[in-house]
């Protein structure tokens, strides 16, 4: 009777599948999560950080059988730790624009974004945040309205992470001013950079000596002063927060 040849079991070779699908998927993520943070709709980033936590938080639990998300972990995020931290002094101008559009659109509302912001931008010297002045101020005066304060506040807490050198432009429109307090518009435009210097530095802790405030009057427009559109676009301060290469 003839012997059955015996067969030998063949290695594996395809094991390696696995751990390349694993990695796709990690990479997938990652980068899912950069698109998302890129994008400037706070309700829906924030929608997707919940879902990424729960997520990877419930992961532990299911392997130890638990099946059950761990809602401790809301309190602990993956995703913050990419869009805190002030760039460091060796970043560019583009990157803390970046940063600065980012962390303000998450910190304020839509509408609280859009009555104070004007824009935020960069130039060869630095990043900069346009507030309309007439969100800050009264017309023709440079006293603070109280309900500009919250806006300056996250402004204000934002720049204190920073160490960088900070410029507080004050511009206006082409329209004069007379008046026994502010003569023309070089007064009220410095007036009203200083105020916000010195609410910055009282309110928000912000180091004095690495701020200045600087007056344009009607000097360096964004817009032609034909409608009132123009103007109120005019009518400004800007936070200059210049680059490392220019201290």
């Amino acid at each position: 009777m003839a012997k059955r040849q015996r067969h030998e079991e063949h290695e594996n070779h395809e094991r390696w599948l696995v751990s390349y699908a694993d990695f796709i998927t990690l990479l997938f993520a990652f980068f899912t999560v950069l698109y998302a943070t890129s994008q400037h709709d706070v309700k829906k980033q924030e929608e997707f950080e919940r879902s990424i936590r729960k997520y990877f938080s419930g992961s532990s639990d299911f392997a130890n059988g638990a099946g059950n998300f761990n809602t401790d972990a809301e309190n602990r995020s993956l995703i913050e730790p990419l869009i805190t931290g002030f760039p460091p002094s060796s970043a560019g101008p583009q990157e803390v624009q970046d940063y600065v559009q980012r962390v303000l659109k998450k910190s304020m509302n839509k509408d609280e974004y859009q009555e104070a912001i004007q824009n935020v931008r960069h130039d060869s010297v630095g990043a900069r945040i346009q507030l309309a002045a007439a969100t800050l101020f009264l017309s023709g005066s440079a006293e603070l309205r109280p309900s500009s304060t919250a806006a300056l506040d996250k402004i204000g807490q934002l720049l204190k992470d920073s160490n960088r050198r900070l410029i507080i432009e004050g511009h206006t429109d082409d329209q004069p001013v007379h008046t026994l307090k502010y003569p023309s518009n070089w007064e009220l435009s410095a007036v009203r950079a200083t105020k916000v210097l010195r609410y910055l530095a009282a309110r928000d802790q912000i180091d004095p000596k690495r701020m200045a405030a600087i007056a344009y009057a009607d000097q360096k427009p964004v817009a032609p002063n034909d409608t009132e559109e123009n103007r109120a676009k005019n009518r400004r301060i800007e936070i200059l927060i210049v680059s490392d290469s220019h201290e």
